[in-house]
């Protein structure tokens, strides 16, 4: 049995004014940078482990809001006993009991729970913020109604050293870890589990070392005899200079210690001439050495019944690593003894981990706001979105809005039009333009009505694609959904997007689009002949003008645009970045973007500019 720290409740501290959150085995935290991610990493460090530097920068300020003394800050974290399958359950263990005792241990109905609350207020002693931790004697839905000793408590000697957070920034370097004896890789390499008798006998031989290592190099032994002089200069006779090419002691081996790794056939090179990924991964692995020593160490000094509490804490565990990297080192982490909070911005990441693993923070007028997978309407779905959405497009979540389309023609063309009309590409205002890949919105949608995302469908016109349209909207968001439809744009006239592209005037961009892509200027024409010659033959007629026998020459109204549309419509995706480079470089600046994209856009200016969500003076809009 285990103990999971199951609940936490912040408030005014850091970016977030109020948050309460479930946390399980694992949890991934996701959101674009600056949401509070972070801040919450160090929230849980601080309650757990109590150690860190508090200033006035961690109370939470609203804008315009005059920081007061009296302001304080709060930490609420609950732990609850589970059982061998890491189910929480009614009651802690013989282990745990004895580790908590009475002092911390409150029953809410019949579920035992320990709740600490970190405080962090001003002392007008000190004239600083400290920190000051309480127990809670009940635990209720605000934090005005929990219940707390009204007096300071602290952990026992136990509680300190079978609750251990260990907390890992994005910033991670082996090479910095190297020469810290406060890193992990410092710590394990400085623990001195050796008897006096080997120290002594070790130390000798490095005093030795040293010594032959001076006496056989020439410039070492003249730079040593130099530098001895400074006695003299400052006064002291008595003073004593060496070189140390080695450590002398056991304690400061990490000074002198280095990494030496080596690919294949190659040289052998020092962990510092590697890249910034392969640094960070090594530091992870001395954090996760430390980790299992200090389990064992604790395995003999309290025996095979001993448990232990481990919490990690983890930014960005793909920072600098590849794609495969980034999946084989969250492999790892995942197999990490303990329980994980771990923040990220790496999709294949998130594809990694179970959709009710996920918490998604963002800004909400300079305040954090989270919503958990967990609290989801339905996860009847949650197979569809993660094959069809979170497998593929899972940079949505990391979107300020997004974009849907039915297929990658409009995928394409769209993220050219946004380029002309804002005068840069989507993803610098953090806009995704998706394909939902022939109508499949419900999945996409379902995922961004959980994250609260802006969204907005860009659909077709036929009859039947506007009921899918609505069934999906209606689906996710409820019956009452007449506001939200405002956000899908509809061609009209049963059009798909070439039909209409071409019932607006554009037939010559596109002819001349297709015809300098394939580099021959008659290739319609010699399309409409290929396909004459194929309908006289009745061969594969039906399988290339969709059951049709459509002669082109002979329809001289409509012939050469009905051999237009079936040769977009077969070749929808090829031409799509032509056609749309085309259209944009018009001499008319009225045709560069065609209406209804046109309104899609205006549209998400004014949406965005509403919600203050997108910052940027080109979404400004006196509309």
């Amino acid at each position: 049995m285990g103990i999971l720290l199951s609940k936490v409740r912040i408030k005014n501290y850091r970016s977030i004014e109020s948050l309460t959150l479930d946390l399980g085995t694992n949890t991934l935290l996701i959101g674009q940078n600056n949401s509070g991610k972070t801040n919450f990493l160090k929230a849980l460090n601080l309650a757990v482990s109590g150690t860190s530097e508090i200033s006035e920068e961690d109370i939470f300020v609203a804008r315009d809001e005059r920081l007061e003394r009296k302001k304080e800050a709060y930490i609420d974290i609950q732990f609850q006993p589970t059982d061998e399958n890491g189910v929480i359950c009614l009651s802690f263990s013989k282990f745990w009991t004895e580790i908590f005792t009475d002092t911390w241990i409150r029953t809410i109905g019949d579920y035992n729970f320990v709740g600490i609350r970190m405080e962090i207020k001003f002392d007008p002693i000190k004239y600083s913020y400290g920190l000051i931790r309480h127990c809670i004697l009940e635990w209720k839905d605000s934090f005005e109604d929990t219940l707390i000793e009204s007096k300071s408590s602290v952990f026992n000697e136990d509680m300190r050293i079978y609750l251990q957070c260990f907390y890992m920034d994005a910033n991670r370097d082996i090479v910095q870890d190297l020469r810290n004896r406060n890193s992990y890789f410092g710590r394990l390499t400085s623990s001195k589990d050796l008897s006096k008798e080997a120290i002594d006998e070790i130390e000798a031989c490095l005093n030795d070392a040293n010594t032959k290592i001076i006496e056989n190099i020439p410039s070492l032994r003249q730079t040593q005899i130099s530098i001895s002089s400074i006695g003299q200069t400052i006064g002291s006779f008595s003073s004593k200079v060496e070189i140390e090419p080695l450590a002398r002691k056991i304690s400061d081996l990490n000074k002198g210690m280095d990494i030496v790794m080596q690919d294949g056939d190659a040289a052998p090179f020092p962990v510092s001439q590697h890249g910034y990924g392969t640094r960070s991964w090594i530091s992870f692995l001395s954090m996760s050495a430390f980790v299992e020593m200090k389990n064992k160490i604790i395995k003999e000094d309290g025996g095979d019944d001993a448990e232990q509490f481990f919490l990690l804490t983890m930014e960005e565990p793909e920072a600098h690593l590849h794609p495969q990297a980034q999946r084989r080192l969250f492999e790892q982490i995942s197999h990490f003894k303990g329980q994980k909070v771990v923040s990220t911005h790496s999709p294949n990441i998130v594809a990694q981990s179970a959709l009710t693993d996920i918490i998604y923070f963002s800004k909400r007028g300079g305040k954090t706001v989270v919503r958990s997978f967990k609290e989801r309407k339905s996860n009847d779905d949650d197979e569809k979105i993660f094959r069809e959405v979170i497998n593929t497009r899972a940079d949505l979540l990391f979107a300020s809005a997004v974009i849907l389309c039915e297929g990658i023609t409009e995928e394409i063309a769209l993220s050219i039009f946004f380029n002309e009309y804002f005068g840069c590409a989507p993803y610098i205002y953090g806009v995704s333009i998706i394909s939902a890949g022939g109508q499949k919105y419900h999945p996409y949608l379902s995922l961004i009505e959980t994250v609260g995302l802006t969204w907005f469908i860009f659909s077709d016109g036929e009859s039947e694609t506007d009921k899918t349209v609505k069934g999906a909207v209606e689906s996710v968001f409820g019956k009452d959904t007449s506001e939200l439809l405002n956000n899908v744009v509809k061609l009209e006239n049963d059009h798909e997007y070439e039909t209409y592209l071409i019932s607006e005037g554009y037939g010559d961009d596109i002819i001349k689009a297709i015809c300098d892509y394939e580099d021959d200027e008659k290739f319609l024409d010699k399309y409409i002949d290929l396909k004459d010659k194929q309908n006289r033959s009745n061969k594969i007629a039906k399988k290339l003008n969709k059951e049709t026998k459509r002669d082109y020459k002979t329809d001289i109204e409509n012939g050469r645009v009905d051999a237009l549309i079936d040769l977009c419509l077969e070749n929808k995706t090829r031409y799509a970045k032509a056609v749309a480079k085309k259209i944009v470089a018009s001499t008319d600046k009225e045709k560069r973007i065609p209406k209804k994209v046109a309104a899609l856009f205006l549209l998400l200016q004014k949406v965005v500019a509403k919600n203050k969500q997108i910052s940027i003076s080109n979404f400004d809009t006196d509309d």
